[in-house]
């Protein structure tokens, strides 16, 4: 079996879910010496046990050797009980706020589901953005990396929710080299830096892949920007 999720970005998932190597260790029965082994592991027997630990879909940690360009929502509720195949409202009060390990658990949840309501809402799984004069393409990428990036913090979740706004009017900054090592990204040729100012937020950073084999610029992820982010956008411009 190729493309195994863990064997690429086992520590980053962890990251984003908030988990230590002890922790996942623990919950797994294992010595945490022997977590690494396990991200290498091919036996869908252990994967499945550590999604169930991690209450992720098992197709996350399997991974693709390409990636589909959709993010099939479930077909029942029997498929996958958490996430509804009907539009859930999600308001910005439902959002938390802090920053314990089950605050950002429940703002990657309110990610995802606002994925699956936009899908339904947009079935192209795109939108035009007049800068760049384009369609910006929505897809599985965009789901994993903005779901496990924007819930690290509040104000990037509240962005996430003026997606159709930020695909729409963001503006071209910057123009960077994929990272290296980094095999989301392996597929772009290059990386585009949006800007867009959310009202009540500020200003919020998009990224856009521009794919290889036909050049579709796909929709990254998207945070608010940190008074870092700021300084680095000022060198651009």
């Amino acid at each position: 079996m190729k493309g195994i999720y863990f064997e690429e970005k086992g520590l980053q998932l962890l990251g984003n879910l908030g988990i230590t190597k002890a922790e996942f260790a623990r919950r797994m029965g294992i010595q945490r010496q022997n977590v690494n082994a396990l991200f290498k592991s091919n036996n869908l027997e252990i994967i499945a046990r550590a999604a169930d630990v991690l209450d992720v879909p098992l197709a996350l940690l399997v991974g693709y050797v390409e990636e589909p360009d959709v993010y099939e929502l479930p077909n029942s509720k029997e498929d996958d009980e958490k996430w509804s195949t009907d539009e859930v409202e999600i308001l910005p009060e439902d959002v938390p706020m802090g920053d314990t390990p089950e605050e950002r658990r429940k703002r990657q949840e309110i990610i995802k589901q606002f994925y699956f309501n936009w899908k339904m809402r947009n079935p192209d799984l795109c939108k035009y953005n007049a800068d760049l004069d384009e369609m910006i393409y929505v897809n599985h990428t965009s789901l994993v990396e903005t779901a496990g990036r924007a819930s690290l913090t509040y104000l990037s979740t509240l962005a996430v929710l003026q997606l159709d706004a930020i695909l729409h009017n963001a503006k071209l900054r910057f123009v960077d080299k994929p990272k290296l090592g980094n095999k989301q990204q392996a597929k772009f040729e290059k990386m585009l830096g949006m800007d867009y100012c959310c009202p009540g937020i500020g200003d919020v950073r998009l990224m856009v892949g521009v794919r290889k084999r036909d050049k579709t610029k796909i929709q990254y992820c998207i945070t608010a920007m940190t008074p870092i982010l700021r300084k680095k956008n000022g060198s651009h411009k």
